[in-house]
């Protein structure tokens, strides 16, 4: 073990600062996990149960008036939207960024100010959405705002725009924290910990992950065209022009049906955490629930349509849908046989946590059963938008995602606060929710079955409806307390709980190894992992092969100076580097002032505001990444390498850069493809291509600007090549002719779009060729900048034979560029010719 005054060295050194510049400046996991969890259960106070017990009340008997039509479709519009971007989503990412590194064995996360950034943005844009009822401009059209209704004609005040724009925001942090949860679970693992040694939360959230980052993408860029439309007078959703409201469909469900599988995945790795360690059985079929996870990720992406099964279909794509609708039954249906087993073959401990479990079981398990229901067409068409469809939904959300949330916090509370939740008030905790659960939501399936829409604020005496209402209102009034219970246990065990020691569960795996709470460092000796269940099989954690065991002791001693961390190989686990965390910064804080105030500005519409905040974020997001000075020589790193064998890079790590950046592209290339989907589709829609009176789209200048844009490629190549063997004035001539020959192409090109006769307001296939257009465009600028920001490095000498990551990312930034560019202004300038 390191000495007690190493310990307090490395307390000290991963700390966040005190006070309120610390809260503003923290970038700590442990600090941004909890406010992402707190602040998530702040919004589902304020709108998700606030706003369903007033809609039950309104509802509990025929023909009532305590809200009239208008505020009933506000307050189902805020719990829809609250609930699915601002209060489940965050509590799991919060749980991920408050868990990991716990859980698997290293100090941090890879990117500390990514998470810091999107904690901030996620905040500011639950407040922006908020605001909305500080000037009575609360939405109205569905979580869904589907067009036209949320276009400019039938809602032309600002509602819909403060949908738009701040779910925007948030929608921008679940992506941050996504690309950080990625990196973190890839590569920052204790060394031994293989992927078929991780614990399955780890597995759920590296598939959530990857859902979100290609889910959440395509609805960005449906809310830029849905904004386009409103603020800017574009034509992408009106059919009148040429545009098509099945489009904004297609785009939001494409996010809307596999985000209740990113709500549902990361619950079953709650449960699956929970599962074990409360039956004392290993899980049985590890490697069946992981395989079930990935085709969960891959074939929720296959039944977005799933949901417009009425809007006329072709009957191949109706039987395609509800096939995949129904397959997806399979691998949830190995999860659920995968717990039953570990429980019949266990010996269940039933304590709060487990309850949950078993609740959760229970009313998913129905949820699950009236989901493949739905699937069939001739059933859905008779079901679409009933109360059976509401039934349905809740039991899957709150049984699927709710109960594991309660579960989880009974389970991780101890080990983050160093307090048991109180077990009475947890068992009336449970019993209430489970209860009240069942009452409100089974009896909505029989109305919904007798023909009683969705969305309706009232219904007419004598339809039989009456009676199933106010069954489900009883049962909302019975959740109500049971929420209260757990408020009060929270509150009353924090201060006065039991006090809980390391592992009050006897649990498994590596958290339940550190005190609780645990160091802001969380581990000095880093585990070496040989099994998946580590505190059920070693005996000695920081114990193994002899190289490894040196390594972990010699990094827990040093270095003291800097935030050290380390990267593993992705299958075998083994370290790889040694690199430098960032640490506080008020930069992610200012980048996200910067976001809000771009989209806060579009709200107003207020254009020059929104150029000063994306001129923020640009600066902000340089300042976070300026180089610092390398804490130690390159000598020393040298040194530390000969001794452990594990490359030193304390000036940043070269690996999580890398793919850091590959996902940065990833990105980039799913919002390409959901524009090029855009433009495809609304050729399909349209004879006429450009429409009549259009001329066709030049080609000269775009292939000279091609030429010179492709040849700039070349240059970022020889850069690369002539800094690795130290030619410094071939290195800074590539970079120069590169930006000079990308700059050129760029300008060409934006003059033949100057000359082109499509109006962008005139007809939808104007607004696609130049929102298209502009994100090459803006893509193209991206890459620029980082080129003259690696300029101007350069220039200053930072950038040395050993010390030049950056450049290979902007390298492949730059080509990633050029792929979006060829295929962009391709696609704009010859598929007129060719379809």
């Amino acid at each position: 073990m390191p000495e007690p005054g190493t310990l307090d060295e490395l307390n000290r050194l991963w700390a966040d600062p005190r006070g309120l510049w610390g809260q503003l400046t923290g970038v700590q996991n442990g600090k941004v996990g909890a406010r992402l969890l707190l602040t998530g259960f702040f919004f589902v106070l304020l709108g998700g149960s606030v706003d369903s017990l007033v809609m039950r009340l309104q509802l509990a008997v025929p023909e009532n008036s305590l809200v009239g039509p208008q505020l009933y479709n506000e307050l189902f519009t805020n719990h829809g939207s609250v609930t699915m971007f601002l209060v489940i989503l965050p509590i799991f990412e919060g749980f991920a960024i408050l868990l990991l590194p716990l859980m698997l064995g290293t100090r941090e996360m890879p990117f500390p100010r990514l998470g810091a950034f999107a904690y901030w943005t996620f905040l500011l844009g639950g407040l922006l959405y908020y605001s909305s009822t500080l000037f009575q401009l609360v939405p109205d059209a569905g979580w869904f705002a589907y067009t036209p209704l949320s276009g400019k004609e039938f809602s032309p005040d600002l509602a819909i725009d403060f949908w738009v724009l701040g779910l925007g925001v948030a929608e921008i942090g679940a992506i941050a924290a996504a690309i950080e949860i990625i990196v973190s679970v890839l590569k920052m693992r204790a060394p031994g910990m293989t992927l078929t040694r991780m614990p399955l939360f780890a597995w759920a959230m590296l598939v959530t992950a990857f859902m979100i980052l290609f889910a959440f993408t395509p609805l960005i860029i449906g809310s830029l065209l849905l904004e386009l439309d409103r603020g800017f007078g574009t034509q992408f959703f009106v059919p009148d022009s040429g545009g098509s409201s099945l489009l904004w469909q297609h785009l939001f469900w494409i996010f809307g049906h596999p985000e209740v599988y990113i709500q549902f995945l990361p619950a079953t790795g709650v449960v699956a955490m929970i599962v074990p360690v409360f039956t004392r059985r290993r899980p049985v079929g590890y490697l069946w629930f992981v395989a079930a996870l990935v085709a969960i990720g891959f074939l929720s992406f296959a039944l977005w349509a799933h949901h417009m099964f009425t809007v006329g279909l072709p009957p191949l794509v109706l039987s395609f849908f509800s096939a995949a609708s129904m397959v997806i039954a399979i691998p949830a249906g190995v999860q659920i046989f995968s717990w039953l087993a570990t429980i019949w073959s266990g010996r269940p401990v039933w304590r709060t946590p487990f309850l949950f479990v078993v609740g959760f079981l229970v009313i998913f398990v129905i949820g699950g059963i009236t989901g493949v229901m739905v699937a069939a067409v001739p059933f859905d068409l008779q079901a679409h938008d009933s109360y059976f469809v509401v039934a349905h939904l809740h039991y899957v959300l709150i049984g699927g995602v709710v109960f594991p949330i309660f579960a989880g916090i009974y389970y991780w509370f101890p080990k983050l606060t160093g307090r048991l939740l109180d077990e009475r008030l947890g068992r009336w905790n449970f019993w209430l929710l489970f209860i009240g659960t069942n009452v409100a939501f089974f009896p909505m399936h029989q109305v919904g079955l007798m023909g009683m829409p969705r969305r309706v604020h009232t219904y007419e005496a004598g339809l039989g409806w009456g009676i199933y209402n106010l069954i489900s209102t009883l049962g909302v009034l019975i959740i109500v307390p049971g929420i209260g219970v757990f408020i009060w246990n929270v509150v009353r065990s924090y201060r006065r709980g039991q006090e809980a020691g390391p592992n009050p569960w006897g649990a498994d795996t590596l958290e339940w190894s550190l005190s609780s709470p645990p160091a802001e460092h969380a581990w000095s000796v880093l585990p070496i992992v040989r099994s998946r269940h580590p505190l059920w099989d070693q005996e000695e954690l920081d114990r193994g092969e002899e190289s490894l065991e040196r390594f972990v002791h010699g990094i827990s001693q040093w270095p003291l100076r800097w935030r050290a961390a380390v990267i593993v190989g992705t299958a075998d686990a083994r370290p790889q580097e040694v690199f430098r965390v960032a640490g506080p910064s008020i930069w992610p804080l200012v980048a996200g002032l910067g976001v809000v105030l771009i989209f806060l500005s579009e709200l107003v519409k207020l254009r020059w505001g929104a150029a000063a905040g994306a001129l923020v974020v640009v600066a902000a997001v340089i300042r976070w990444n300026w180089p610092q000075p390398p804490p130690m020589t390159e000598e020393d790193e040298d040194a530390f390498e000969r001794e452990y064998g594990v490359p030193v890079n304390a000036h940043g790590s070269v690996i999580v850069a890398r793919v850091g950046t590959a996902l940065a592209i990833l990105f980039v290339a799913i919002a390409f493809a959901s524009l090029l989907l855009s433009y495809f589709y609304l050729r399909l829609e349209n004879p006429q291509w450009p429409p009549t009176g259009v001329g066709d789209p030049p080609l000269g200048q775009p292939l000279i600007a091609a030429a010179l844009v492709v040849a700039s490629g070349a240059g970022m190549w020889t850069a690369q090549r002539r800094i690795a063997v130290g030619d410094r004035r071939g290195f800074l001539a590539g970079l120069v002719a590169a930006l000079a020959l990308a700059v050129a192409g760029g300008a060409v090109q934006v003059l033949a779009l100057a000359q082109y006769d499509a109006v962008w307001r005139a007809h939808a296939y104007g607004s696609i060729f130049y929102t298209l257009a502009g994100f090459v465009l803006l893509v193209a600028a991206g890459a620029a900048i980082m080129l003259a920001m690696v300029v101007h490095w350069a220039l200053r000498g930072v950038y040395t034979p050993r010390r030049h990551a950056p450049i290979a990312n902007v390298a492949s930034f730059w080509t990633a560029m050029l792929v979006v560019w060829i295929g962009g202004f391709g696609t704009l300038h010859l598929a007129p010719y060719l379809t």
